[in-house]
């Protein structure tokens, strides 16, 4: 068998992560270059499993540490129906959201990406959007509901969304002084 010289051979998924791409670029020299770039620093770390910081296992269980931190009582309603929430969150992970969330949203969640030059805000978003969608979820009794639940994203604004989810503690004080 051959592989590339990089030792990393494409796989089926691969356009997913060029895809938010050819929103920004309409030369495809410089949309090239501009994804192998990124692909380069970040992407191929979705789909590397080692010990390294930063890879998709890394990602998965900070995924479900902060869920579990932040919002006990769904992780454990969701194990107690059988339903491991990184089972529904991990292709979003893995894909970076593309094909779940809109390209405009996307962009966004890359940006963010860019800005902390940290994965860390793929997980951060895949436990914000739970957190979003907690009270139909506590009511879910099965994996096929917890699908349907969470098959909708176009009204998920990531900025928005990770801003409440991040400072979620100052909003709650605010939102209680406002009524006092």
């Amino acid at each position: 068998m051959v592989f590339p010289p990089c030792g990393i051979v494409p796989f089926r998924g691969i356009v997913m992560y060029a895809t938010p791409f050819c929103y920004l670029y309409s030369d495809t020299t410089v949309l090239y270059f501009t994804f192998r770039a990124c692909y380069a620093n970040y992407c191929c770390r979705l789909h590397t499993v080692s010990s390294n910081t930063g890879d998709i296992l890394q990602l998965a269980r900070q995924f479900e540490s902060i869920l579990q931190e932040t919002n006990a009582e769904l992780f454990y309603h969701l194990l107690s129906i059988g339903v491991p929430p990184l089972k529904v969150a991990f292709n979003w992970i893995v894909f970076a959201f593309a094909g779940y969330l809109e390209p405009d949203q996307i962009l966004a969640l890359w940006d963010r990406v860019l800005a902390w030059d940290s994965l860390i805000v793929i997980p951060l978003v895949a436990a914000a959007i739970f957190s979003y969608r907690e009270q139909k979820l506590l009511e879910c009794t099965s994996f096929e509901e917890v699908q349907d639940v969470m098959s909708e994203a176009s009204k998920v604004k990531v900025i928005i969304l990770l801003q409440l989810y991040i400072f979620r503690d100052s909003v709650d004080k605010l939102q209680r002084s406002l009524v006092q």
